[in-house]
């Protein structure tokens, strides 16, 4: 079993550095992904609330709900890990990675078929005075599910390329982990991975408490 770590600078190590986990930079990206997903599921129901759902076809409907379904199913799953590592348990970095990998793909197809709803949505209908010749003028849509289409998809976007962001760091640091064990005991230079929260700056400050030391061990946290 590989035990993956990051190395943050402190005072209790000769050598000026402790080992601590994953801890800390997960519980970052738990918390702005719940918050994105919180995002992403406002406007969903806006845009829901929008629009008379008599009027769209069961295949639409099923569709939105699939939306509504991923939103929440994500949002619920990322709370609960947030809630997990803080209570002092080690997260499987094999099931960090296919969760992120999952949901990044999840979220930016939901982004890209969000626009391509909106390109082919009657809600979205055009209307103007005409122009006189020679003068472009961009019209606007007149419905406002126009707007919540838009928001989603950039939210969902966003939130996508969080955890595709989330799924490559700890590919990152997976490979490192398992190259430091291949290599153990030959010549090869093994290169630590420094992960630091919010900046080295920002860390380096956190060092200075106590809690935050006893956030990065690798001690179940007593409540």
């Amino acid at each position: 079993m590989v035990v993956v770590s990051t190395v943050i600078y402190g005072h209790d190590s000769s050598d000026g550095s402790t080992t601590t986990t994953l801890r800390p930079v997960s519980f970052l990206f738990y918390t702005l992904e719940s918050i994105f997903n919180m995002f992403c599921l406002a406007y969903h129901i806006k845009g829901f609330m929008a629009v008379d759902l008599y009027m769209l076809s069961w295949d639409r409907h099923l569709v939105f709900y699939i939306y509504l379904m991923t939103f929440y199913v994500f949002m619920v799953i990322t709370l609960f890990q947030s809630i997990n590592i803080c209570s002092g348990h080690n997260p499987t970095i094999g099931m960090e990675i296919f969760k992120s990998c999952l949901a990044s793909v999840g979220f930016i197809s939901i982004s890209i078929l969000t626009m391509w709803d909106a390109e082919r949505d009657f809600h979205l209908m055009y209307s103007g005075k005409e122009t006189k010749d020679g003068v472009y003028k961009t019209d606007s849509p007149v419905h406002p599910f126009s707007a919540f289409l838009l928001y989603q998809s950039v939210a969902s976007l966003a939130c996508g390329v969080l955890y595709l962001l989330h799924a490559t760091i700890l590919i990152d640091v997976k490979l490192t982990a398992v190259n430091k064990v291949l290599t153990e005991g030959e010549d090869s230079m093994y290169m630590a991975i420094h992960i630091y929260v919010l900046g080295e700056y920002v860390q380096t400050k956190l060092e200075k408490y106590a809690w935050f030391y006893d956030f990065c061990s690798n001690q179940r946290i007593e409540i």
